[in-house]
């Protein structure tokens, strides 16, 4: 656990946890991955991630977990939804194309579930850069994708033996 502080005027911006929050602004997300050594189209590349799996939800949390949201509430919630609905288990670049779709409006209900994080790649200009280059170009991203996974698998591995 660490404390990140930002130059900004937004608690938004501030880390204070080992993952990044998913209510990080923009700046916070530069700030995390830049601690750790990753560029900007690093930190976007590694957002990818989130075209696999599933993410919890509050729908359907009983009462009593939804004051409190201990841990044990958030991994035993009653509902996961995809980030990208289209193929969540499935490694692509469909992430980079829904966030734009859904920059531009152009999305159906329940198509996408992104989290604040998501949303900050691509109405900040300069990260949104990155998410066209991938969303045009798989190739980039897994190359890209694979280089920024290494990079900040060396800066947080607790472990001393070779992997």
């Amino acid at each position: 656990r660490r404390t990140i502080l930002s130059n900004n005027k937004t608690k938004r911006s501030i880390v204070t946890t080992t993952l990044p929050s998913a209510g990080l602004d923009s700046d916070g997300l530069r700030l995390y991955f830049t601690s750790l050594g990753l560029s900007e189209s690093e930190l976007v590349a590694i957002c990818g991630a989130h075209d696999l799996g599933r993410h919890v939800t509050l729908l359907n949390m009983t009462k009593s977990c939804l004051k409190i949201l201990t841990r044990d509430c958030l991994e035993n919630a009653p509902v996961s939804i995809p980030f990208v609905s289209k193929d969540p288990d499935t490694f692509s670049n469909e992430y980079y194309k829904a966030l734009l779709r859904w920059y531009d409006r152009n999305v159906t209900l329940g198509e996408v579930a992104f989290i604040p994080t998501d949303v900050n790649l691509v109405v900040d200009e300069g990260l949104r850069v990155y998410v066209e280059k991938y969303a045009k170009d798989e190739g980039l991203f897994f190359r890209e994708f694979t280089s920024a996974y290494q990079k900040l698998v060396d800066a947080t591995a607790t472990s001393i033996g070779a992997y």
